[in-house]
């Protein structure tokens, strides 16, 4: 009787490891999934959404040094006075402090045009690549790399990774079970 307690008890040890490894195991494939589907890069069609989040840095005055932040969907409203901005950045690298921090990069620097990453940090991150001309820029490519969206998408992913690692763990739990008994029962014959 004792020998059964402890094989009981054995089995449902087994049992709940095989459970929480099935479901580090799935959840972590989901978040995989759900981060890559999310975080795509965007190198064409720049409207609605896409524009509006695409941000970028422009530089007011002569003298260089009063930066600001821009996103394209506002550019291309054609509203806005240009003709004290301008997008070719006096430096390598720039911080923007404007309640957050941004920063833009000079990837590549052909005295004309730049090519300039816009890193942008707020409730998502997300960087803007662009072709920036003294009076106009190019859009190359925009990437969210995270957004409160992903933790949203994380926590609605538990329930369905839970249950999935319960049923899948049930099946092994019972498989388990079954060849247990039929080689108890070869031993016995």
């Amino acid at each position: 009787m004792r020998n059964n307690i402890v094989e009981s008890a054995d089995r449902k040890g087994n049992w709940v490891r095989q459970g929480c490894l099935t479901f580090i195991v799935i959840y972590g494939l989901c978040l995989i999934v759900l981060y890559f589907a999310t975080t795509q890069t965007q190198t064409e069609d720049f409207t609605g959404r896409i524009a509006h989040e695409f941000a970028l840095a422009a530089v007011a005055g002569s003298d260089g040094g009063n930066y600001r932040v821009l996103n394209l969907e506002r550019l291309n409203a054609g509203n806005m006075n240009l003709t004290d901005l301008s997008f070719l950045l006096p430096k390598k690298s720039i911080t923007i402090n404007v309640g957050d921090i941004h920063s833009a990069e000079v990837l590549e620097d052909h005295g004309d045009w730049q090519l300039i990453a816009f890193y942008y940090s707020n409730t998502r991150t997300s960087t803007s690549v662009y072709r920036a001309y003294q009076d106009r820029i190019e859009p190359i490519s925009y990437r969210v790399t995270s957004s409160v969206g992903q933790f949203l998408g994380a926590l609605t992913l538990l329930v369905p990774a839970l249950l999935l690692s319960i049923m899948i763990a049930t099946i092994l739990n019972w498989r388990a079970n079954r060849m247990t008994r039929t080689a108890d029962a070869r031993t016995d014959n």
